[in-house]
């Protein structure tokens, strides 16, 4: 059975462009059209309207108008849009999927504020903003995923707004988590038994293991930080592994704030021979990134080379 008919243009005795939301059919075989839009120059008119099956008509599936009201714009719902008018280049993608976080990536052409709703099934149940959003909108877009299960479906999609109010959202997509089995060892993860030996700073004098700690920059978590108290280009911390391992490859993932700041630019990395390797340089704060230093240590120290300043630190850290 007929549940909606869309209507994208339809025909009327008047000049412009006339355009329709979903109608929706009753078991009456009448239709209830939402919001009309009648466009003309500068000028918007709009109306809802009902109409009935003409039975007897010489074209099948002929609708007449019984009633209709002038709508005023301002009680007019929000209209979705597609996302993809809206997006450059490439549409959103899930990159850098783990065992437990996924982060989704796309640029939108205009400033958005964005979210992307994601769960094992089409309920989805979890939520995922940009953590440098502050409740406003921005144009490249890196929302982590966080809680997800080892060797996982997921489901998930883009919903946003811009700042004219209108609605963007994208088609259903999903995305396979890795298994746990196929995971490397991260000798610097908590969970590991790596520690926290010395920290320039936490972010409001808090401890290693509160929100903003050291403990967020070796916790595997994307969807956590450790962010320093304003320590800039003086910042740094040094973690213990649970004994000497031989590191082949550091990685390496800088915050960022949305007006610029606390972006680390390049490190510098110091074993427990007292050997300085780097600087590396981070080419940007929107993923991790590897570097091969191949050396043998019970411990590394970051010391951050350059900075924009202000409360710097890292989303995640990890040697393989």
């Amino acid at each position: 059975m007929i549940k909606k008919i869309l209507f994208t243009c339809v025909s009327f005795a008047t000049s412009g462009a006339v355009f329709a939301q979903a109608a929706t059919l009753n078991a009456d075989f009448q239709l209830k059209v939402p919001v009309i839009h009648f466009q003309s120059g500068e000028q918007s008119q709009y109306y809802s309207a009902d109409l009935e099956y003409l039975p007897n008509a010489a074209v099948p599936l002929t609708f007449v108008v019984s009633d209709y009201a002038v709508l005023k714009p301002e009680t007019l719902p929000p209209q979705l849009l597609d996302l993809a008018q809206v997006t450059e280049n490439n549409p959103p993608e899930i990159v850098d999927i783990g065992t437990t976080t996924a982060r989704l990536t796309f640029v939108s052409s205009i400033p958005l504020a964005c979210s992307v709703v994601y769960g094992k099934t089409l309920e989805f149940g979890a939520v995922a903003t940009d953590s440098n959003m502050n409740g406003g909108a921005i144009i490249d877009h890196n929302p982590i995923l966080t809680n997800l299960e080892p060797d996982s479906q997921y489901y998930y999609r883009v919903q946003g707004s811009d700042a004219q109010g209108q609605l963007y959202w994208s088609p259903l997509s999903s995305f396979t988590t890795v298994s746990a089995t196929g995971q490397q060892t991260n000798f610097l993860a908590l969970s590991n038994g790596a520690t926290i030996a010395e920290v320039s700073s936490n972010f409001g004098g808090v401890n290693n293991n509160q929100t903003w700690g050291a403990n967020s920059a070796i916790d595997g978590s994307a969807g956590t930080a450790w962010s320093s108290s304003g320590d800039g280009d003086n910042a740094f911390i040094t973690i213990a592994l649970a004994q000497t391992q031989a590191i082949n490859t550091l990685s390496v993932w800088s915050r960022s704030m949305s007006n610029g700041s606390a972006k680390v630019v390049s490190f510098k990395v110091t074993i427990d021979t007292g050997e300085v390797l780097g600087p590396f340089q981070l080419p940007d704060t929107q993923k991790a990134y590897d570097f091969a230093i191949n050396r043998t240590t019970s411990s590394i120290r970051l010391d951050v080379d350059e900075s924009t300043g202000g409360n710097t630190g890292f989303v995640e850290i990890a040697a393989f």
